[in-house]
């Protein structure tokens, strides 16, 4: 989460520090915000240091299919210009989605079609055994591509305060100044 944290922020511009050392001070910041018996970090303190270091507001939110969840992710990455937190493998890892490619333009239309997402996972090259390679950093990947790696998070080990589903840390509009 660290790594993934790291990226959103340099995707951003903030401060592009690749170093390990600020990585390892992202994961400590989540884990902080984090209600976790286990003593990790997870979506909602994720969702909490993006808030914290200024480049919100982010919402974790949930979702109950992947096409609705791909739907959202690109309409608040198309409005928003930020990336999309993915909860990946069923809650236990963290990729950002950078774009997409769709028919028809989640600005303008409300019918359109999510046929890409690309992503970057901080564990490439490596990947998983149990969940398969991680694709190379901005890999356009198909929606079904990215299911077999991104799945509903059904179990409740920790309670993130959102129903069982696709999980993402999204960006929402910037509120107008009071």
């Amino acid at each position: 989460m660290g790594a993934s944290l790291q990226m959103a922020l340099n995707m951003q511009g903030t401060n592009d520090d690749r170093t390990r050392a600020r990585q390892q001070q992202l994961w400590e910041m989540a884990r902080d915000r984090s209600s976790s018996p286990f003593g990790g970090a997870n979506p909602g303190g994720w969702t909490a240091a993006l808030n914290d270091l200024g480049v919100g507001p982010y919402a974790l939110v949930s979702r109950p299919d992947m096409d609705s969840s791909l739907r959202t992710a690109a309409a608040a990455l198309r409005t928003t210009g930020r990336p999309v937190g993915l909860v990946m493998w069923s809650g236990r890892h963290a990729w950002v989605m950078s774009g997409f490619t769709s028919l028809g333009d989640p600005a303008s239309r409300g019918d359109f079609e999510v046929t890409g997402v690309r992503v970057l996972d901080p564990l490439y090259p490596y990947g998983d055994n149990r969940w398969g390679p991680s694709p190379r950093p901005n890999t356009l990947m198909t929606p079904a591509d990215l299911g077999t790696q991104f799945v509903a998070r059904l179990t409740f080990r920790v309670d993130l305060g959102v129903p069982p589903g696709y999980l993402l840390v999204l960006p929402l509009p910037a509120s107008p100044a009071a």
